[in-house]
């Protein structure tokens, strides 16, 4: 029973100081919340680690080689460790290439610890071969000394250096940091179950090597994370310049509107000199007959003329107008409905990044329709203190997702536009995409300020 409860105390201290070290990085991704999560994964943890217990002591009273014992030992070891695994997977909601990689990377760790712990046991005093063959209270003690040093170090390098760029791995990425920290754990693993910490405390030269090994690991994956949070940081700067540079573009095409309409206004009133000139000669002249014919034609002009104004919101008013151009030069049928006040209690650049990003999106996709398919609609309500804004755009039916996030469907985009939009409605509200096989339904909701 002694024998029992030592192996047991043995297992938890290796066991429960990394069971955190997998979950912290992934708290966002539980299936079940936090103290359910915490629940069930104790009782897994304590029920595996009994039955690796009972297995253990057993085998003591049937195998008298220490050599044997150890490797044994070491092997019937693994059956805990793949079913914390497989609950692993199981409670973690995310891409399996993350989760494998945090559970490898905290496994290499949790042999790394315990592999200090058993080459310090060697030097010793009074150590006789049962105290690495056998978990007792030396080994229990050590290996809490060692994981209360190690785990802080390894919570550190996670949250520092990991945890800030996960955002910026991908699917790929993860999978070719999987190989090799599988490869690397394989390794350590057949070297941890068939060569004694005895044999290796007396041979520097296998010291050195097995212990650089692992520790010039954790330096390469430290120089990776780096690497991540540095392409990550001119990725984010590169999206906050085409921002910038789109609400130039929109500045630009306000002014282009301005002087358009002034030149306009310029020309009517030279025209309309031309006009009274013409009228006045028709009447002096008794004609006037000719006179309500010429009328009746400038009438007619003007009104053909006559330019659309979806909003008396100038902001809203240019962009809208300028997408609404674009749609009718290529064959989009495009429906408008707006109810805004002149004046919006939200940023003007905010305002002009989520349209343009929602409507520029909108006619990229359907273009990709035949002209008799495409399709626009444009609502914007304004009520209490919030403003509503929903396009709904035809499309191929063709997405890209990675994670449940939309991404851009083009191979040289990276979904800067939607990752705007979700940026801004994240200071004011919140941003909803989704779609059918037909339509692509984008709704932002952006609480003003009080």
């Amino acid at each position: 029973m002694t024998t029992f409860l030592w192996v047991l105390c043995d297992d938890l201290t290796a066991f429960v100081p990394f069971a955190v070290l997998c979950f912290f990085p992934l708290k966002e991704y539980f299936r079940f919340p936090v103290k359910k999560t915490v629940r069930l994964t104790a009782l897994v943890i304590f029920a595996s680690n009994a039955a690796d217990a009972g297995t253990q002591t057993y085998i003591y009273s049937v195998i008298d080689n220490p050599d044997k014992l150890y490797s044994v030992t070491n092997i019937t070891f693994l059956a805990p460790v793949i079913v914390c695994f497989v609950w692993y997977i199981y409670a973690i909601k995310t891409i399996w290439q993350r989760k494998a990689f945090i559970f490898l990377f905290t496994l290499v760790v949790a042999m790394f610890t315990t592999s200090i712990a058993n080459y310090i046991i060697q030097f010793l005093p009074d150590n006789e071969v049962h105290s690495v063959t056998y978990s007792n209270s030396q080994t229990v003690i050590l290996s809490f000394i060692i994981d209360a040093v190690c785990v802080p170090l390894m919570y550190l390098f996670s949250k520092k250096l990991y945890m800030p760029v996960d955002k910026f791995i991908g699917k790929k990425e993860y999978l070719y940091m999987d190989i090799p920290m599988l490869i690397l754990f394989v390794i350590y693993y057949f070297m941890f179950t068939f060569i004694s910490f005895k044999t290796l405390s007396t041979d520097p030269s296998m010291t050195m090597l097995y212990f650089g090994l692992l520790i010039m690991v954790f330096i390469l994956y430290a120089i990776i994370f780096r690497m991540c949070r540095l392409f990550g940081e001119r990725q984010a700067a590169n999206e906050r310049y085409i921002q910038t540079q789109f609400q130039i573009d929109i500045r630009d095409e306000q002014y282009r509107r301005i002087s358009d309409n002034i030149e306009n206004v310029r020309r009517q009133r030279h025209d309309l000199r031309i006009h009274m000139t013409a009228l006045y000669g028709f009447l002096t002249n008794g004609e006037t007959n000719k006179a309500i014919e010429y009328l009746d034609q400038y009438l007619e002009t003007t009104q053909t003329q006559k330019l659309v104004r979806y909003s008396t919101n100038h902001v809203v008013n240019v962009l809208v107008s300028h997408y609404a151009d674009i749609a009718k030069k290529r064959e989009t049928a495009f429906y408008v409905h707006i109810q805004i006040p002149d004046d919006l209690p939200i940023q003007d650049t905010d305002i002009s990044v989520v349209i343009g990003n929602l409507l520029e999106n909108a006619i990229d996709a359907v273009c990709e329709l035949p002209p008799s398919e495409r399709s626009i609609k444009v609502n914007m309500i304004y009520r209490g203190n919030m403003l509503a804004i929903t396009v709904d755009n035809t499309f191929n039916g063709v997405v890209n997702q990675k994670d449940g996030v939309y991404l851009s469907t083009k191979s040289e985009h990276r979904g800067m536009g939607l990752s705007s939009i979700a940026d801004i409605a994240g200071k004011y509200g919140s941003v909803e995409f989704r779609n059918d096989d037909k339509m692509f339904y984008s709704a932002v909701m952006l609480k003003a300020d009080d």
